[in-house]
C-alpha cells in the first residue's frame, strides 16, 4: 500500500513540474523575443529610414509678376533668353548694370515683384550653375536697414564651385554644372532668413535689418571672365511655417 501510495505521489509531483516547466516556458519566450531585437542587436539597415524635409509644407503659393534687368546698352536678348521653362542669364567682365548711370556691377536678372514688408515669404526654384561663373550672386533677398540687401548666396569657383552666403558661410561645394533646388525663406516679422538646398537646411541668418524686400536670382556682378546661370520652376510662397 505504501509502495502503490509512493508512486502516484511521484507521478503526480512529475505532472506538476512538466506543467510549471510549460508555464515558465511560455512566460519566457516574450522576453526572448525582445532581446532579440534589442537596439544593440540591430544592423544598420534596421534604422529608420531618413526623408529630406519639405520646405514649402503648410505655405500657399501665390502668383507674382517679374521684370528682367540687363545692361543698359545693350539687347534684352544679348545677356537673357527664356525657352521651355528655363531662364537663361549671362554676363561679362566688361558689362554694363541696369540703368545708364548706375555704378553697381553687371546684370542680368529676373525681379519678382512681390514687395513686401512684413510677413513670410519663401522663393523656390532650381538653379543650374555653369562652371567659370564666379564672384556671381544667383540668388538674392532685397532690402535691409544696414545693407542693401537682406541675404545674398554667391557662387565662388573653389571646389568645383562653391555657394556661400555672400564671401562667408559656405551652403554647398561642388555645384557647377548640376541641377540644385533652392528654397529661402524670409520670416520678416523676426528678422530671420532660412536658406535650404535640396531640400536640406543649411542655415539660419539674421536678415540685416527691415525695408521693402523682394525676390532676385540670375548672375550679378562677377570676378572671372564670363559667369551663366539658368533658373526653372520658380515659385512663390506665401505664410507658411520656417525653418521645419
Amino acid at each position: 500500500m505504501n509502495i502503490v501510495t509512493s508512486k502516484r505521489s511521484l507521478t503526480a509531483l512529475l505532472r506538476i513540474a512538466l506543467l510549471c516547466a510549460i508555464i515558465l516556458t511560455a512566460g519566457l519566450m516574450p522576453g526572448c523575443k525582445k532581446t532579440s531585437t534589442s537596439t544593440a542587436e540591430r544592423k544598420p539597415n534596421d534604422r529608420p529610414i531618413h526623408t529630406e524635409a519639405n520646405p514649402t509644407s503648410g505655405w500657399t503659393q501665390t502668383s507674382y509678376t517679374y521684370g528682367i534687368q540687363t545692361p543698359w546698352n545693350l539687347p534684352q536678348s544679348d545677356r537673357y533668353s527664356y525657352s521651355s521653362g528655363e531662364h537663361h542669364f549671362w554676363i561679362y567682365s566688361d558689362d554694363e548694370c541696369q540703368f545708364e548711370g548706375c555704378t553697381t556691377g553687371p546684370r542680368s536678372e529676373l525681379r519678382m515683384n512681390n514687395d513686401y514688408t512684413s510677413g513670410r515669404h519663401q522663393f523656390e526654384g532650381d538653379v543650374y550653375i555653369v562652371s567659370g561663373s564666379a564672384g556671381t550672386d544667383i540668388m538674392q533677398v532685397f532690402g535691409g536697414a544696414t545693407n542693401a540687401t537682406a541675404i545674398m548666396l554667391k557662387i565662388h569657383s573653389a571646389s568645383g564651385g562653391t555657394i556661400k552666403r555672400y564671401d562667408n558661410e559656405t551652403l554647398m561645394t561642388s555645384a557647377y554644372n548640376k541641377w540644385i533646388h533652392v528654397n529661402v525663406q524670409h520670416d520678416a516679422d523676426n528678422g530671420k532668413i532660412y536658406v535650404y538646398l535640396n531640400s536640406t537646411l543649411k542655415g539660419t541668418f539674421a536678415d540685416r535689418g527691415n525695408a521693402t524686400h523682394y525676390f532676385k536670382c540670375g548672375v550679378y556682378n562677377i570676378s572671372g571672365s564670363r559667369s551663366e546661370t539658368r533658373w526653372k520652376n520658380i515659385k512663390y510662397w506665401k505664410n507658411g511655417p520656417v525653418g521645419q
